[in-house]
């Protein structure tokens, strides 16, 4: 897909979510069921990840159909992002506390899935009050009278036209610059003979929904340790690529390069169905590796890729960078950019490191706004000079870099488009503080394409949810 398409995925992703909210609240008498209200999960629904959504979410839609107003419902369900970039645990605190403060007497709060993190922060301040981190689909069939309804791990996405499989949750390691260095998410494998048993049933009766199949988790490569006590990623990848049926394989996000086995790399280069491969440089210095706590070096990034590239040379290689580590500094960026164009990634992301007082990355010194943009800048700089933009197949800058960088690419000065347009957000941030509205997500996307030799190719998002 397009990136068009894929942001258009993501517009009609929000407003599908949207639409499941109730056409009506039913009065108390109205409803012979458990009285629930869920409009605050429901309306946080697309602040959280693509997996919370499939795989969590979506079955519990018919416990949703029939609801009563907040001030009449025995049960109000709660759920949050939490933390996807930045640490929001003190909005979800403070939108529980105005919950329980509009609650009836007696009111049950029940907080679904990675904003059940805020348990801890809270520490016993808001009685009656349920934390379910996991399994919350299965929680509430069980506890409602919906026995059928539980998590689906393998899912059809009607809009990207791909089976989602996402063998594995949540992640071991604790990265100093991941939100899960100051949160917990249950880790947890699925037996191969479940998912096995999941594809049967596509290939029996719906063959056409396995042409393209993404596999994805937030730490694929570590799958199958609490079950079969070392990883075993590459099973999957073969039982997957047997399938007739499949045209495509996808592994957009969760292979970390460092978790990478000899088996799993067989695997990967043996299958000639992959089609795209996300991995993660980070940093190009094994100090600042070392430090985030990833467990590659540069050489060992640059064999992966090579190997990869060796293989299957039709393979688009996504890969993510991160700019303005703790202690970061210039000659880095000489680095990073040295091993960009040494494994040449197809596609590459360009993060800001966002600090968080939680952070593991806290205890270093933090690098300025103002050294964050000078670092970004030169950069952005060597990059384009060591190669013309049109070598360049897709950069992007994504997310949170927003605000000061408008000097990139020679503009010096902030244009009256842009002024505008901040001034509108922070009147929106404004407006948009008091729950159960969501504080709008700053977010400006720089992008380049093949043939972007000129300004005018220069396409920029500013985007508000």
């Amino acid at each position: 897909m397009t990136k068009k398409e894929i942001d258009q995925y993501e517009i009609k992703r929000k407003e599908a979510i949207l639409e499941t909210l109730p056409e009506r609240y039913y009065s108390a008498d109205e409803v012979d069921g458990p009285k629930i209200n869920a409009y605050a999960l429901q309306f946080n629904a697309p602040t959280d990840c693509y997996r919370e959504l499939l795989v969590s979410y979506m079955p519990i839609i018919p416990l949703l159909k029939k609801q009563v107003k907040l001030e009449e419902a025995d049960y109000i369900l709660y759920a949050h992002g939490y933390a996807r970039c930045d640490d929001l645990s003190d909005l979800v605190c403070d939108n529980l506390r105005q919950l329980a403060s509009l609650r009836k007497k007696g009111a049950e709060i029940i907080v679904l899935g990675k904003s059940a993190n805020a348990k801890n922060i809270l520490n016993g301040e808001i009685s009656n009050i349920t934390f379910v981190g996991d399994h919350y689909a299965e929680y509430l069939g069980k506890r409602f009278g919906f026995p059928e309804m539980k998590e689906q791990y393998v899912v059809y996405d009607d809009y990207l036209r791909q089976l989602n499989v996402w063998p594995v949750d949540g992640c071991n390691n604790r990265c100093g610059f991941c939100r899960r260095s100051y949160m917990y998410i249950r880790y947890e494998s699925q037996k191969y003979t479940f998912i096995k048993n999941q594809l049967d049933w596509y290939q029996e009766h719906e063959p056409e929904k396995m042409k393209h199949i993404s596999l994805r988790a937030e730490n694929l490569t570590e799958y199958g340790i609490d079950l079969y006590g070392k990883p075993m990623l590459h099973r999957i990848i073969t039982l997957i690529d047997s399938y007739e049926a499949v045209e495509n394989i996808t592994l957009d996000i969760g292979m970390c390069i460092g978790e990478i086995t000899s088996e799993i790399l067989d695997a990967l280069c043996k299958s000639k169905k992959i089609t795209e491969i996300g991995l993660n440089l980070e940093t190009a210095s094994n100090r600042l590796l070392k430090l985030i706590g990833k467990k590659h070096t540069c050489q060992h990034a640059i064999e992966i890729f090579s190997k990869l590239r060796e293989a299957n040379p039709k393979i688009a290689i996504e890969s993510t960078v991160m700019i303005g580590l703790p202690t970061e500094t210039i000659s880095d960026m000489y680095r990073l950019v040295n091993l960009i164009h040494t494994v040449w990634p197809d596609y590459l992301h360009i993060n800001y490191y966002i600090h968080s007082p939680r952070a593991a990355l806290n205890k270093y010194p933090q690098l300025t706004e103002s050294q964050k943009e000078y670092h970004l800048k030169i950069f952005l700089n060597l990059l384009t000079s060591k190669k013309p933009r049109h070598e360049y197949k897709f950069i992007e800058l994504h997310p949170c870099i927003y605000l000061h960088h408008h000097f990139i690419w020679g503009k010096k000065r902030k244009s009256r488009k842009f002024i505008k347009m901040k001034m509108k957000l922070d009147e929106l941030s404004k407006l948009n503080n008091d729950f159960p509205y969501l504080m709008p997500s700053r977010t400006v996307r720089i992008m380049f394409h093949k043939n972007a030799t000129d300004k005018k190719y220069l396409v920029r998002w500013w985007r508000t949810i």
